[in-house]
């Protein structure tokens, strides 16, 4: 097998970047040739084809160590699609949905109740109703919230998908929060055993699910439905190669 670090460095030598960097990207650029030769001879070729490979690639591109070194910079962190497309959006919408209705909370802002009523039966002999919490100032935020976490995602190249699961992702933890609750209320009711959970806990959790998933998603959705209709990058390769 040739030595990548020596021809990498050998091609990285005339670029602007400093010795430093050089290292860096060299190191990077010839795990990846090793790599390539390892994926090549899996899928039957000899040692010498896989490494003529290698060497094509390496020199089919003369700014391809320039090209990494941009890419490191660009994501300092190496983070994974995945991480970039979903999880650093969502997080970061829902840190700031959660922080906003922290500061409105604080500064006096109280949520708005509203009856949703619900009609006896069988089970239930009387008309009872669940209160809604509105908070009419964080739900005119949200759509905000959404928009920047889809548009966040189709930067990073997030299909449309992934765009939708970054801008809904609060809302997503809301209802996971909840269900969480639910099953401990059931638990929690069962084992005590004068909790009448079917008849309390489940109209209930319909009504904080109303409040803090539903309407929320809805206010959302503003946010991210004009994301929904542009075609992102992996879309428009997966078009294009079709």
């Amino acid at each position: 097998m040739p030595d990548w670090r020596r021809e990498t460095a050998r091609i990285l030598a005339s670029t602007k970047l400093s010795a430093a960097d050089r290292d860096d990207v060299s190191r990077e650029l010839a795990g990846y040739l090793d790599d390539l030769c390892t994926d090549a001879r899996s899928r039957g070729l000899d040692e010498s084809a896989a490494t003529e490979r290698a060497f094509a690639e390496l020199h089919h591109d003369a700014r391809l160590g320039s090209k990494l070194y941009r890419a490191r910079k660009e994501n300092p962190m190496h983070l994974n699609d995945r991480t970039k497309h979903f999880w650093l959006p969502g997080m970061t919408t829902l840190l700031a949905s959660v922080g906003c209705l922290a500061i409105l909370q604080l500064t006096g802002v109280q949520a708005e109740f509203r009856p949703l009523w619900v009609h006896g039966g069988a089970t239930i002999p009387n008309s009872i109703y669940v209160p809604l919490a509105i908070y009419w100032p964080w739900l005119c935020l949200l759509p905000f919230l959404g928009a920047g976490s889809a548009y966040w995602s189709r930067r990073a190249g997030g299909s449309k998908a992934v765009q939708a699961a970054a801008g809904f992702f609060a809302a997503l933890v809301f209802f996971a929060i909840l269900l969480t609750v639910l099953l401990f209320s059931f638990i929690i009711g069962g084992l005590v055993g004068n909790i009448h959970v079917a008849d309390t806990l489940s109209l209930e959790f319909a009504g904080a699910v109303a409040s803090w998933v539903v309407i929320p998603a809805l206010a959302t959705l503003f946010g991210v439905l004009p994301f929904l209709g542009r075609a992102s990058a992996p879309d428009r390769d997966m078009g294009a190669a079709a």
